[in-house]
């Protein structure tokens, strides 16, 4: 398994704080050092990193960022899930908004709770979420809506319809009605998210979502 705990720009009492985190009622064997001791914090390290090694593409194997609102955000979410509110991430392409979602996503898995959650583009959830008979859309469907967190990349992007909007909707407003925190990526500004999402959606969004605009150049035409 790679080694995932390169944090160094991250407050070390901040990243202390997240490590100490866990589930109500979940019980942490915090003495033993041993990864193949179960529940114990080096188990939960274990677990955690394997899970993000497994569901982090390698582009962003090694994401790291040093804004300390992002920091603050996973803080936030592992320690009160239930208040914590979701992140959309807006600027144009290529200014690091997937990249410092995947970081957020690989610091939120140095706590001591389960990590289970999904990420990828809203391209492949609406693909995964489209009748077919060789798959089951409604559980993929419960997939995307319970997850500890979601992160949404590219929302907005492509041609919208009614089926598209609806299918949106649908996931959003049951992470919005149930507190589930988000991550969302996209290159429109907050105001144009109606025009692209539908109103209901934008309304959701607007209330559960902190905004952290990204702004500059596009990094990969200037590498």
């Amino acid at each position: 398994m790679t080694d995932l705990t390169d944090f160094d720009a991250i407050e070390p009492y901040v990243l202390e704080q997240i490590r100490k985190t866990q589930a109500p009622r979940q019980w942490i064997d915090w003495e033993s050092s041993d990864p193949k001791t179960p529940q114990s914090r080096a188990w939960f390290a274990e677990q955690n990193r394997d899970y993000a090694e497994k569901n982090i593409p390698r582009r962003y194997a090694a994401a790291t960022t040093d804004d300390t609102r992002i920091h603050q955000w996973v803080l936030d979410v592992v320690t009160n899930p239930d208040t914590a509110r979701s992140l959309l991430l807006a600027g144009p392409t290529g200014t690091g908004k997937t990249h410092m979602a995947y970081a957020a996503l690989r610091l939120s898995a140095e706590a001591c709770r389960p990590p289970f959650w999904r990420a990828g583009s809203t391209a492949a959830l609406l693909g995964d979420l489209r009748p077919s008979a060789n798959r089951d859309s409604e559980a993929l469907m419960a997939k995307y809506c319970n997850s500890t967190v979601l992160f949404l990349d590219d929302l907005g992007a492509g041609k919208s319809s009614e089926w598209t909007e609806e299918m949106l909707y649908r996931v959003i407003d049951h992470r919005y009605s149930n507190l589930l925190p988000c991550i969302f990526a996209t290159n429109h500004a907050p105001s144009e998210l109606a025009a692209a999402l539908g109103e209901r959606t934008a309304s959701r969004l607007a209330e559960m979502c902190q905004v952290l605009v990204i702004d500059g150049d596009d990094r990969r035409r200037t590498r």
